[in-house]
Formats: C-alpha cells, structure tokens, sequence
C-alpha cells in the first residue's frame, strides 16, 4: 500500500562529552545538530494533506529547543547515558510520540546530522 511521508527539521546548538569516548569526544566540545523527524501515513485528510506540517514542525522545535544552548550531560534524560546521536534521536522521538498519535499519523524516523558527513537514524 503507498505511504506518504512529512520531514520536518529543527537545529540547536549545544555543548557535551561523550564518556568513555576517544580522547577528542571525550572532552567538553561544541555542536550543532540538525534534528529531522519523519512522520508517515497512509491516508490523506479532507484537505488533501498527511497532517499540518506547521504542527509537526512546531512539535520539533519545541522538543529541540529543550536541547539549544545547553550542556547536554547535565540534562535529566543525558546524566545516566552519554548524549549520543544515537540517544538524541530516541530522546527527540519519545518527545514526539504524542504529537504524532494526536496529528493521526506514525513517527517513522528521528534523524540527527552531527556533521555535513555524518547523521545517525532511530526508525520506529
């Protein structure tokens, strides 16, 4: 059956360590990440979309803007796990979970690009 998908994405800057990591990760360093998140669906509203893509966004930022400008270690979610892409992205698709549920669509994938060459993705 064919499936439509919406990506909607957000930035934040941030600072963080990975423990445990080679040396140059290991210490305190700046990001920026660029955070996407992938909703999808089968069927179309009355209007012709998926869901209100300015609803999907506005859901992103609002979870990213809880990561911007912050030492990611000392967030509640990061003190007993390290801040990876990899935990960034369940963390930003356990933030989205409701809005997808209420937007009657699925959350399909959180991406998170740490570098233009680099991006780690969580699929649901």
């Amino acid at each position: 059956m064919a499936q439509y998908e919406i990506t909607v994405s957000a930035a934040a800057e941030c600072a963080l360590r990975i423990v445990g990591a080679k040396p140059e990760d290991s210490k305190q360093h700046g990001r920026t990440l660029f955070i996407s998140a992938t909703f999808a669906g089968e069927k179309l509203n009355e209007t012709g979309y998926l869901a209100d893509e300015r609803a999907l966004r506005a859901a992103l930022t609002e979870a990213v803007a809880q990561l911007d400008h912050q030492y990611l270690n000392d967030l509640t979610a990061f003190q007993q796990q390290n801040p990876t892409a990899e935990n960034l992205a369940r963390w930003v698709a356990e933030q989205l979970a409701g809005v997808a549920a209420q937007s009657g669509v699925k959350l399909a994938a959180v991406a998170v690009r740490l570098h233009r060459d680099a991006e780690v993705t969580y699929r649901l």
